[in-house]
């Protein structure tokens, strides 16, 4: 599976990194860092952390390496890691071009190898991640392992809910919930995976919300949407849920937001 998810992400990984909204996206986040994050992930964030200078910070599957940078520009020392090397290597060419000394590693988020135990104060994982992972307590047990005793789990994923549906304005069930596999190379997991798996790894949950993306936010101002030239033409009129089925929804992919906080 790891395979085949490494050779896919590859494969994605320019035309993932040439999106519209990419330069747009980097000149906000290098004005406001916290705008890397949904409003209130970001409200999770700073109240365990209220300054980050000089705190150790890890995101493994770092994907569009945003939250990479907005942890950098905050003043935490930063890791980057993810499966894939060309995800890697363009994450890493946006931070050598603006000139910032963040270390990319290449590791499994499952497994975390070559990252030394004991050593963060802070992981956090975005929206997509958990997708790719076939090893839920695995995962979490290498992230505990990496933490500092009282180090902080911190992550934003997409609703469970939103997985039985197909994508579209007409609400149609194409799986049952419990059906977690969907592919080779995707896991649809529900809440109860995360928390039993996050607990049976010795994690303590401290904070859990389920929340909807507001149009302002980064992460969130694209959510019922395909192109900015579709949301600027309709006014963000899909945020009304008069008018729209899904918006009352807990969201899905790709801007689902489910908070969650844990201490190791």
């Amino acid at each position: 599976m790891n395979e085949a998810t490494q050779a896919d992400w590859d494969a994605w990984s320019d035309e993932y990194f040439s999106g519209e909204d990419r330069p747009l996206t980097l000149e906000a986040i290098k004005k406001e860092p916290h705008r890397a994050f949904p409003r209130e992930a970001w409200g999770m964030l700073n109240e365990a952390f209220p300054d980050f200078t000089g705190k150790k910070v890890l995101v493994p599957s770092c994907g569009n390496g945003y939250a990479v940078y907005a942890f950098h520009l905050l003043g935490a020392e930063v890791t980057a890691s993810d499966l894939s090397s060309q995800q890697l290597k363009n994450a890493s060419r946006t931070a050598r071009e603006q000139g910032w000394d963040i270390p990319f590693i290449q590791a499994d988020s499952m497994t975390l190898e070559g990252i030394s135990g004991g050593e963060f104060d802070l992981i956090h994982t975005s929206n997509g991640a958990h997708v790719w992972i076939g090893d839920l307590p695995m995962m979490y047990g290498n992230f505990r392992r990496v933490l500092k005793p009282g180090g902080m789990f911190i992550f934003f994923e997409i609703h469970p809910f939103q997985r039985p549906f197909k994508d579209g304005k007409r609400i149609k069930v194409i799986k049952p919930y419990t059906e977690t596999r969907k592919n080779e190379i995707e896991f649809h997991w529900r809440v109860e995976d995360f928390i039993r798996a996050l607990l049976r790894s010795g994690f303590s949950i401290e904070d859990f919300r389920e929340l909807m993306p507001h149009e302002d936010d980064l992460s969130g101002h694209m959510c019922h949407y395909d192109s900015y030239k579709e949301r600027d033409k309709d006014k963000f009129a899909r945020y009304d849920w008069r008018k729209n089925p899904w918006r009352p929804c807990p969201p899905g992919w790709p801007y689902g937001q489910q908070f969650t906080k844990y201490g190791a």
